[in-house]
């Protein structure tokens, strides 16, 4: 497959360009694969050049004394810019000073050829610095670009001859790995000539190229020289004039500045000490082929990461010290054992990193056998570097365990043991059930030999149960054995131990139905277990019935209870004590009224209880009926409030029910339950309410001289109770509550009905009496002849006047109608229900 070709560019002042038809600068020749947009948007940001202020202000003549603007920088499609802008004086017109520029545009595919190898980037010359128009527009495309390595051979040296010494160096590094992914600039000014300054930053940026991993490379850009500091979109790294730095010119507080022509560094977050990676960069600076053996080593280890951890200090900073152990300098190792483990595991547990299986798993055998070997001659490891190594050992699933490793720890468990090292064998243990598989095959390997099994297993296990606080720490600890030890559930000291700490946290519980519930809920999901828990869930429900205080249930809790315990044998119940049968049969009780529209008869339902035991289930009704208490509910109120005369008939405590149902309801909900009292059998007597209960609610309607029958609205629906004899009494409190003037009127109406008359007979005597004698004479009677006998005229149809006592007997009939109506039997306007 043949590679791409690489692009170019053109971009000065001219006549025309292939963007413009007028003079002016334009893109004046370009490579004809070269995307317009593409050129416009990424490459004429970049085709730019300001010449030093003072050539300008003495008018130089000499070009070769400006200096050059090398660029390099990555493109957000991924191709690599290499371009260069100089100074060329006077344009086309000879008035005017220009500058030229000339990119190249490196494919995306190609890219690795020239970070891979640093001098094909500052060893290239292949620029031009000026178009012959009568050429045209069109440029070549390139397949290869030359280049000329000119690295000094004792880069410390030369650096030394700019002013930068180990320290510097090492900062610079610092600022320049950090810039890519904290997106902090970094700007560097140098002491000397313009022209000799950025001569130097070429040179200078190439020894800092070459310490950098291949990765950093890929997103590294920079620019060689720059009048004054600029923040430009895809550059990390500027090198600016002299004196050029100062406040007002494109630098944040958050940039890097290196100074050194004023030997100032600002604002670096430089710590003082140890730094492995730049330690390493310094070390092998004139090494060339060791930097890059140690690139391609990082390139292999991390390959499939993502970037922001390929763009990270830290990684190469730990990847440093793995390769310098894998190639045998172990002093490092003896040096930080722990933190050399950490770091192996760190990159092992990345299932993006494709070759870990390979570099990194040999390294992790050579320092196994380190280990292994000092724990028969020295001593124990550190509890860290157990940590480190157990973690590096379990990074990669699937992979089968070492029975080497199983051995080792088992023998540094009996070291500890046998030394009384007891807090460093808890943190192995520690340790090793955070890996359930390793853990599971070390504790099968130590069941398996008796010798072991008592300081192994049991003081391990004796100590697990001692520092458990709830149960669901026990039930994880149950069921972690049941994954990966089985062996150890039919262990007798297993069993037994267990049980107790089971039992023990479970007394305290506050919520021991919710409890309990949670472990058989447990140990029904878990099929391996039925002969283990078969007798420690026994135990736990006889706790259950012994500790639990019926009067902190719910509803729904009675009937859970019963589902607990209906496939209990009729052994389990014999061996109940008489507290917790008694208590067993009260929740039988309960749970039938739970969800059951058919409430049973209050005479049924407590038939086989005596009162105390009524008394305890009226108190378990009333904690459990909802506040404000709902109409479906009415049937459970009146077996609150049931209760048998001395003479063993039934009876309720009327005033305290009505009272109960006021105060947990509105009027609404009293006036509901009254309505509802009065299709319930249990309240009447034969066809009449009973005594007790015409009394309460007569109190009832009384309170405050009547002020349920004072209200219209109110006195309208008590009226429209559907019983005959409810109304009755509605109409006795009316009476009762009536004012003085009408309690005289109902009680005197009928003397009051005879004076009416009176009065209106003699009314009606004085209306005729006083009532003119002559009639009207006829107009023919006045002209003589016999006087005719005259026809009486019509009446004068007239407004007619009620007079009070009409009005009063009207009232006495329509009170003898109520009354006569009110005396039919119960049955034909309401309803009783049995």
């Amino acid at each position: 497959m043949s590679r791409q070709p690489i692009l170019q560019q053109y971009y000065t002042r001219g006549r025309q360009g292939i963007f413009r038809s007028n003079e002016g600068y334009d893109t004046v020749a370009k490579s004809t694969a070269l995307d317009n947009a593409f050129i416009k948007k990424t490459l004429h940001p970049f085709c730019a050049y300001d010449a030093p202020r003072a050539l300008q202000e003495r008018g130089e003549s000499d070009l070769a004394l400006y200096p050059e603007a090398l660029v390099s920088f990555r493109t957000e499609s991924g191709e690599l810019v290499i371009g260069r802008s100089v100074f060329v004086g006077a344009d086309f017109t000879g008035q005017r000073n220009t500058f030229f520029s000339h990119n190249y545009v490196i494919p995306a595919d190609r890219r690795d050829e020239f970070i891979k190898e640093p001098a094909r980037l500052f060893g290239l010359r292949a620029f031009a610095q000026e178009h012959d128009h009568s050429t045209g527009k069109e440029l070549p495309v390139i397949s290869e670009l030359p280049f000329q390595a000119e690295t000094p051979h004792d880069r410390k040296q030369w650096l030394s001859r700019i002013g930068i010494d180990e320290r510097i160096f090492k900062q610079l590094l610092y600022a320049v790995m950090t810039s890519l992914s904290t997106k902090r600039k970094v700007y560097i000014s140098l002491d000397g000539e313009v022209g000799a300054a950025a001569a130097d930053a070429r040179q200078l940026l190439e020894i800092l190229y070459s310490c950098l991993p291949y990765e950093m490379r890929r997103h590294f850009g920079f620019l060689t020289y720059s009048h004054e500091p600029q923040s430009k979109k895809h550059i990390h790294v500027m090198f600016v004039e002299k004196g050029s730095i100062r406040a007002g010119t494109g630098i944040t507080e958050k940039d890097y500045i290196f100074d050194l022509a004023q030997q100032r560094i600002l604002q670096l977050d430089w710590q003082e000490g140890a730094h492995a990676y730049l330690d390493f960069a310094w070390e092998h600076l004139n090494e060339t082929r060791v930097l890059a053996d140690f690139h391609a080593f990082c390139e292999e280890v991390l390959e499939g990461a993502d970037t922001a951890f390929l763009l990270r200090l830290a990684t190469y900073y730990e990847l440093c010290a793995l390769y310098e152990v894998e190639k045998g300098h172990m002093e490092r190792y003896e040096q930080n054992p722990s933190g050399v483990w950490q770091v192996l595991q760190q990159y092992l547990g990345q299932p993006a990193l494709e070759n870990r299986s390979h570099r990194l798993r040999g390294l992790r055998e050579v320092l196994f056998r380190l280990e292994n070997a000092a724990l028969k001659d020295q001593g124990l490891p550190a509890a860290e570097t157990i940590h480190q190594m157990l973690k590096a050992f379990c990074a990669i699933p699937n992979e089968r365990i070492s029975t080497e490793l199983v051995t080792y720890l088992m023998n540094v468990l009996l070291k500890g043991k046998a030394t009384r090292q007891n807090a460093f064998v808890a943190k192995v243990y520690q340790e090793l059930s955070g890996y359930p598989e390793l853990f599971g095959f070390l504790m099968r390997s130590v069941l398996g030999y008796k010798q072991v099994v008592g300081p192994l297993f049991e003081d391990y296990l004796k100590e697990r149960l001692a520092s458990f606080s709830t149960l669901a720490q026990v039930l994880q600890e149950i069921n972690l054995w049941a994954q990966v030890a089985p062996l150890a559930l039919r262990n007798p000291f297993f069993m037994t131990a267990t049980r107790e700490k089971v039992l023990e946290l479970f007394a305290r519980e506050s919520e021991k139905l919710q409890a309990a519930l949670a472990i058989h809920d447990y140990f029904e999901r878990q099929d391996a277990m039925s002969g283990y828990a078969d007798e420690l869930l026994d135990e736990l429900d006889k706790a259950l019935l012994k500790q639990l205080m019926l009067g902190e249930m719910a509803w729904g809790d009675f009937g859970k209870i019963i589902t607990l315990l209906e496939e209990k044998p009729q052994t389990f119940i014999g061996e109940l004590d008489l507290e917790s049968r008694e208590k067993l049969a009260h929740i039988h009780h309960m749970a039938s009224l739970a969800g059951n529209r058919d409430v049973p008869a209050p005479e049924d339902f407590f038939r086989q209880w005596d009162e105390r035991e009524i008394a305890a289930l009226q108190q378990l009704i009333v904690h459990l009926l909802e506040r404000p208490i709902k109409q479906d509910s009415f049937p459970l109120v009146a077996l609150v409030f049931y209760q048998t005369d001395s003479h063993g008939q039934d009876a309720f405590t009327f005033a305290d029910m009505l009272r109960f149902v006021g105060e947990n309801g509105e009027e609404e909900l009293l006036y509901s339950f009254v309505q509802w009292s009065m299709t319930q059998r249990m309240f009447f007597t034969g066809k009449y309410i009973s005594p007790g209960y015409r009394h309460a609610l007569k109190v009832l309607l009384l309170e405050n001289k009547g002020r349920r029958l004072r209200d219209k609205e109110w006195k309208k629906r008590w009226q429209t109770v559907r019983h005959a004899d409810f109304r009755k009494l509605v109409e006795e409190v009316r009476r009762e509550t009536s004012s003085p003037f009408m309690k005289l009127f109902q009680r005197k109406s009928t003397a009051l009905l005879s004076v009416a008359i009176v009065i209106a007979v003699g009314a009606a005597s004085g209306f005729f009496l006083w009532m003119p004698a002559s009639v009207p004479v006829s107009p023919e009677a006045q002209g003589g002849g016999e006087v005719a006998e005259q026809p009486r005229p019509e009446p004068t149809q007239q407004v007619e006047f009620v007079p009070a006592f009409k009005l009063m007997l009207e009232w006495q009939q329509n009170q003898s109608e109520t009354t006569a109506s009110d005396e039919k039997p119960a049955g034909e306007d309401g309803t009783v229900t049995e």
